[in-house]
């Protein structure tokens, strides 16, 4: 995959954002030197904290897409600093607003995420990730963390994914 040059990006920005101006310079040098944090703030661990992501509206659908390959910067407590070929959409709905994303790292490995009214469904060609979610007690699936709080749950409806990637010609 393709590194992700976080100084052509707003990721330095959103450090200074998260984390203040000291604290921020102290891992932007770390990243200048190693290409790497040494050790990752808890502020940036995140089930996905994005390092680069264009982003257009859609009038048809109304809708704001991503443009182009995805930046992730990191995955809970694991830095990547890599682009993925993928798409994230954000519908604003009056009933619920829907959160959708799809990653490819090939054609062979995906991952298709939906957030709606507090539910998280998921669905991947990744063997490994489905069984260690397959092997999470039902009551375990729920996150809180402020006034976010959602249960996931993994769906068998490849259908869904396919659709969201169908409507995309830079994912064909």
């Amino acid at each position: 995959l393709t590194p992700v040059d976080v100084s052509k990006t707003r990721y330095e920005k959103s450090l200074v954002e998260i984390l203040g101006v000291e604290k921020s310079d102290k891992l932007i040098s770390e990243l200048n030197l190693s290409g790497q944090i040494k050790r990752l703030p808890d502020e940036l661990e995140s089930a996905f904290y994005l390092a680069d992501v264009k982003w257009m509206w859609n009038p048809t659908d109304e809708t704001f897409q991503s443009v182009g390959p995805i930046g992730i910067a990191s995955m809970d407590k694991k830095q990547l600093f890599r682009y993925v070929k993928g798409k994230i959409e954000i519908e604003k709905k009056r009933g619920a607003d829907v959160l959708r994303v799809y990653l490819e790292l090939d054609p062979g490995t995906w991952y298709y995420f939906e957030y709606r009214l507090g539910i998280m469904n998921v669905i991947s060609s990744d063997k490994d990730f489905v069984t260690i979610l397959t092997e999470v007690k039902e009551d375990k699936r729920r996150f809180e963390e402020g006034n976010l709080k959602y249960s996931y749950q993994l769906i068998n409806n490849r259908k869904k994914r396919d659709d969201f990637v169908t409507r995309f010609s830079d994912l064909n």
